[in-house]
């Protein structure tokens, strides 16, 4: 009985190469996803050809496609570290994306989008790397995956949805108090709140990581850089079992007076450090 059972454990358990193939189509439909979003919901120039500028647009996906045909042509190494870059070069390449309508350098300048593009340039930079060392030499295979990590994300993300939807509303309950922060403060309670729970049945890091993430994104305007930095850093440094109050203010405290300096007056990034009261 154990080993007929096996067997069929066996029969419809998937094979190394049938990863790969499944992996090589997911990334070249990830590639061509970004010209085709582009095309349907971009806007054209006057002028111009629609498919020339939804490629303009939305090429910045293309190159995931060259990981797509890698991983079905040739025999992949080290799985996880070839998948692993992957994945940083994707994150990269929508950085790239999402910062490419803000201004870069005037003169000897930074412009707002000077930093994001070099932070993603670096990212990516790194992420071939990793990628070629996958390629070439031998490493672990994949591990299975589990979708509670990014279940886990994906509630923390939906929870916010109905408090931005209710935000005019919401920022009018606490007389006296601006409500924008009204509405920031209540995000940042909700999603850290929510992530304690969900740490039951959602791995601890991932989870904690898009926490504070969040945490940053909803505050960083109305309440600052300052507070923002410190307290994402603080629910991101409870990602790890290794956990400690004492370290975690004095890191939090160090990077926040680095970031602090490093935008506003060493990018010349134009983000405010402490509330609009």
């Amino acid at each position: 009985m154990s080993e007929g059972s096996g067997a069929a454990h066996a029969s419809h358990s998937l094979t190394r190469h049938q990863h790969d193939v499944i992996a090589g189509v997911a990334f070249i439909v990830l590639a061509l996803l970004g010209p085709v979003l582009a095309l349907i919901f971009g806007k054209a120039t006057p002028n111009g050809s629609a498919i020339a500028d939804a490629f303009r647009s939305g090429g910045y996906s293309l190159p995931l496609a060259v990981v797509g045909l890698i991983a079905l042509t040739v025999r992949i190494r080290g799985p996880q570290d070839f998948y692993g870059g992957a994945v940083l070069a994707a994150m990269a390449l929508f950085a790239l994306w999402a910062s490419s309508d803000l201004p870069g350098m005037r003169g000897f300048a930074f412009g707002p989008g000077t930093a994001p593009r070099l932070f993603a340039y670096l990212l990516l930079a790194m992420a071939v790397l990793i990628a070629l060392v996958g390629l070439l030499s031998d490493g672990p295979p994949s591990g299975d995956f589990a979708f509670s990590g990014p279940l886990g994300g994906a509630v923390l993300v939906v929870a916010l949805i109905p408090i931005t939807y209710f935000s005019n509303k919401i920022g009018h309950w606490v007389p006296g108090i601006p409500p924008d922060i009204a509405v920031a403060a209540l995000s940042a309670i909700v999603v850290v709140g929510l992530a304690f729970p969900l740490m039951n049945v959602a791995p601890r890091g991932p989870l904690f990581i898009t926490a504070a993430t969040l945490v940053f994104a909803v505050t960083v305007r109305p309440l600052g850089l300052v507070f923002a930095s410190f307290v994402s850093l603080m629910v991101s440094a409870y990602a790890t079992h290794e956990y400690r109050w004492m370290e975690a203010i004095i890191w939090s405290a160090v990077l926040t007076l680095f970031c602090s300096l490093l935008f506003p007056w060493g990018l010349n990034l134009p983000l405010q450090l402490w509330p609009r009261f």
